[in-house]
Parts: structure tokens; C-alpha cells; sequence
């Protein structure tokens, strides 16, 4: 009762008008309209990756290697977070369609609780558990050292990753994509900018009339000091976002504690959520261990897996679109099933695919075309070219199914349906991807093109049953 009369006094309008668009606007206007912020600040994040390989790609093939083992292993937060955030999306997104302001407001602050303190875990184990992942890929020497240091600092950057992604989630749950493209746009403008100056330094040799280094050259710690730096700051920034409010959100410090229903509730939504994501990254570490193994006569062992870090780095642009249209389809099914709109709910996240297909269409046509280009811009180091173009051709047939499977994945995520997603995916890993991996990358020996020969078959894999999932339509009767 007291939380429906504190949010009683908050301005509604902006919320009403809102939910009438998303429930009654025209279906392919709001998708376009919802999924171009997420879009553009997915642009950005996309950028810092980009930016961060182009900059070990300057030093050597040991800080590539440091970069992107820290990319996969910090990867887990990120996932670990998703278990609270995938429920939060779908619950508020619920509340909003069912005219519940007061509700979902609550999801939101009790949301943020748990998520801070599984963050707070993850910061303390990434850091602990440094030397183990450098052991798990076989690292040693010169890029051990540096791939030890790079996650420790990287560790430390987790520490409000719950606030920054959870009042995302929440924010787009409630139709909001503006907000968190502000905050977390600027969390990647402010890394790249950081980065670059921690790496180089700043003083007399960029031209600055001084007699001093202002900003001390770090090399590719300065990488990892960029990325820390600028998620803290995304953190506060998220923070005061949810403090100003966002109607129908406002952060409460007095709803700012566990309930043990909605604790319960983003339990059960994201048990299949985050054992999902706990397996999907146990597959992506293994995956990467088997990569490590892969050998190619006359080509350094740092070289293939760069390669490998570029070519994936570099295929994350076709993330874009896929997550931008499926957070979009995710709100729309959700808050159309919250109106009981269930025709609507089931129309969004077909247009939502189909609209995504485009994007991924005109990748694989420049992915394949301009391959040698590309990693002739990303590295330096002749072997990683040589290993790197032939088999990033062939990626670029994958580029379709991999939308259609990433959309659809976040459309039934939206809906609830999380037990799904969760199928394909220890199914996908663990019978495709990692035997295919090992049998035609090490068994066969064809190297880093017979290695993601196991994730093609894991894609094509997923999309034709999370395609069959969605026509199925029995997700629609899920309870949120």
C-alpha cells in the first residue's frame, strides 16, 4: 500500500503515452523506433572493442591475446548479471503493459539490490581466480605475466556492473531506450577516450607544451585502466539516471531491500536465465581452450589466436542489430502479453527478425568481400592476416542465422520463456560446437578455419530451433 501511494504522486503521462504507442502504435514503426537508441549505443560499445583490439594490434600479439582472454573471462559477469536483468526486463515490461506503475517500480529497486551483490561476488572471484584462467589457456612467459595483470585490473571494473545493466534492463522493460543509450553510450565514448590516453600517455611527446608526462605511458594496461574507469563512472551515471527517475521508475532507498516475492520471482525466471548463460560461457571458455590448441605448422601459437580474437571482435558488429532489435521485440512481447495482446505480442517478434535480416544480409556480403582488408586494418603481425582472412570468408555465411537466432532468443527471453533458450544452448555447445571444434580444428588439423567449423554447426543449429520454439506459440501462455 505504500509504495502504490508513493508512486500515485509521480507524473504518469510520459508512462501512459508510452505504453499507448508500444500497445497501439504502428507494430513495424515502434520497432524501428525502439530498437535505433539500443542500436546506436550498441554501435559504440561495438566501437570500444574494435578500438581496444586496434590498440593491442599496435603494441604486439601478447596484448591481443591478454585482451581477449579478458574480454571472455569478464564476459561472465556480464552473463551473471543477465540472470537478474532477463527477469527484470520481462517483469517490468509486464507490469507497464497491465497499467502496474507501482510494480514494477518494485522489480526495479529490489532488482538492483540482488544484482549489486552478485556483482560484488563476481569483482572478488574474477581477481582471485586471475591465475587460473592465464593456466586454463596455456599461456606462459612474456603474454602470461601480461594477461595475469590485465584481468586483475579488469576485475575491478565489475564492481557496479549491476547497477549499470539491471537499470538498463529495467529501463527497457518500461519502454525507455533512450536513457540507458545516454548512459551506456557515453560508458564507451569515455572508455575509448581514456584508453588511448593511458596507453600513449600524455605529455611532451603528443605535443603538449609540458615538461612533465601528465598521464604516465601504460601500454596495454592503459587498455584495462580505460575500461575500469569508465565503467565506475557508467555505474554513478546509472545511478543518478534511476535517482532524477524515469516514469514509471525512481530509485527509493526505501524499496531498496530484498522481497523475498520478487526475489522469488526473478528466481524463477532467471534459474533457466542464468544456467543458461553459466553454461553458454562454460561453452565459450572451452571453446577458447580448444582454439589455444589448435596448431598450424609454421605460425606462432600467439598468432592463431588472434586471429581468432580479431575475427570474432570483428563479427560482434553484427551483435548490433541483433541485440537492438531483440531488446525491442523483448519489450514489445512483453508488454503486449501484460495487455493481454497476445496476437501483437506474437506479430512483434517476427517483424523484429525479419527487419534484422537486412543488416545481416549486407554483413555477410562486406565480411566476405573485404576480409583481407579488414585484418590488414585490425593487426600488424603477417600471421594473424594469414590465418585470419580465409577462414573469416566463411563466417560471413553465418551472419543470417545468427540474427534470427540471437532476436528470437530475446523475443521468448522477453515473454518468459527462458527454459528454451536454455535447452538450445547446452545442446548447441556441448553436441556441436566443442566436439565439431576439436574433431575438424585439432583432430583434422585444418586449423582456425576447422576449429569454427563446431560454431557454425552450433549456430544454424540454434536458429532453426528457436525458430520452430517461436512458431510453436506455446510461449505465449508463459507466467511472468
Amino acid at each position: 500500500m505504500t509504495v502504490r501511494t508513493q508512486e500515485s504522486r509521480l507524473p504518469r503521462s510520459i508512462a501512459a503515452d508510452r505504453r499507448d504507442r508500444i500497445l497501439n502504435g504502428n507494430l513495424r514503426q515502434q520497432v524501428i523506433l525502439l530498437a535505433m537508441p539500443t542500436l546506436l549505443q550498441q554501435f559504440l560499445t561495438f566501437c570500444v572493442g574494435m578500438f581496444d583490439t586496434w590498440l593491442s594490434g599496435r603494441i604486439d600479439a601478447a596484448a591481443t591475446t591478454a585482451i581477449g582472454v579478458s574480454a571472455y573471462v569478464g564476459w561472465l559477469a556480464g552473463l551473471l548479471v543477465s540472470t537478474v536483468s532477463i527477469g527484470t526486463t520481462a517483469m517490468v515490461a509486464r507490469h507497464c503493459g497491465a497499467s502496474e506503475p507501482a510494480q514494477a517500480n518494485n522489480v526495479m529497486n529490489v532488482s538492483l539490490v540482488v544484482a549489486q551483490a552478485l556483482c560484488f561476488l563476481m569483482a572478488s572471484s574474477l581477481y582471485l581466480l586471475a591465475p587460473f584462467f592465464v593456466w586454463s589457456f596455456r599461456l606462459n612467459g612474456h603474454t602470461a605475466e601480461v594477461a595475469l595483470n590485465y584481468l586483475r585490473l579488469d576485475a575491478l571494473g565489475h564492481v557496479l556492473t549491476g547497477v549499470t545493466l539491471v537499470g538498463a534492463a529495467a529501463l527497457r522493460g518500461s519502454g525507455d531506450m533512450k536513457r540507458p543509450m545516454a548512459v551506456l553510450g557515453a560508458i564507451s565514448i569515455l572508455n575509448m577516450f581514456i584508453s588511448v590516453s593511458l596507453v600513449y600517455g600524455i605529455g611532451p611527446g603528443l605535443g603538449i607544451d609540458v615538461p612533465f608526462s601528465v598521464v604516465p605511458a601504460m601500454g596495454v594496461y592503459g587498455i584495462a585502466g580505460g575500461t575500469v574507469s569508465a565503467r565506475l563512472i557508467g555505474g554513478v551515471l546509472m545511478l543518478g539516471v534511476l535517482w532524477v527517475g524515469s516514469d514509471p521508475l525512481k530509485l527509493r532507498l526505501s524499496l531498496l531491500k530484498p522481497d523475498l516475492d520478487i526475489i522469488r520471482r526473478l528466481a524463477s525466471l532467471g534459474s533457466y536465465a542464468g544456467f543458461d548463460s553459466l553454461i553458454h560461457w562454460c561453452g565459450q571458455f572451452m571453446f577458447l581452450m580448444i582454439i589455444k590448441r589448435v596448431v598450424i605448422p609454421g605460425v606462432h601459437d600467439d598468432a592463431l589466436f588472434a586471429a581468432h580474437i580479431v575475427g570474432i571482435q570483428v563479427e560482434a558488429i553484427t551483435f548490433l542489430p541483433a541485440m537492438a532489435w531483440g531488446q525491442a521485440a523483448a519489450a514489445l512481447i512483453g508488454q503486449s502479453l501484460g495487455a493481454k495482446k497476445i496476437k501483437r505480442a506474437y506479430k512483434a517478434g517476427l517483424e523484429a527478425t525479419m527487419q534484422c535480416c537486412i543488416p545481416a544480409a549486407a554483413m555477410t556480403a562486406i565480411f566476405y568481400l573485404g576480409a583481407n582488408r579488414i585484418f590488414h586494418i585490425m593487426h600488424e603481425d603477417p600471421d594473424v592476416i594469414a590465418v585470419g582472412v580465409h577462414a573469416f570468408r566463411a563466417m560471413a555465411w553465418f551472419q543470417v542465422p545468427l540474427v534470427i537466432f540471437l532476436v528470437l532468443r530475446s523475443g521468448l527471453q522477453g515473454a518468459g520463456d527462458t527454459r528454451w533458450p536454455m535447452i538450445t544452448t547446452i545442446f548447441g555447445n556441448f553436441a556441436l560446437r566443442l566436439p565439431g571444434a576439436w574433431f575438424f580444428g585439432v583432430y583434422l588439423q585444418l586449423g582456425l578455419l576447422g576449429a569454427w567449423c563446431g560454431m557454425f554447426m552450433d549456430i544454424v543449429f540454434r536458429a532453426c530451433l528457436m525458430s520452430w520454439r517461436y512458431l510453436n506459440a506455446s510461449w505465449l501462455k508463459t507466467k511472468v
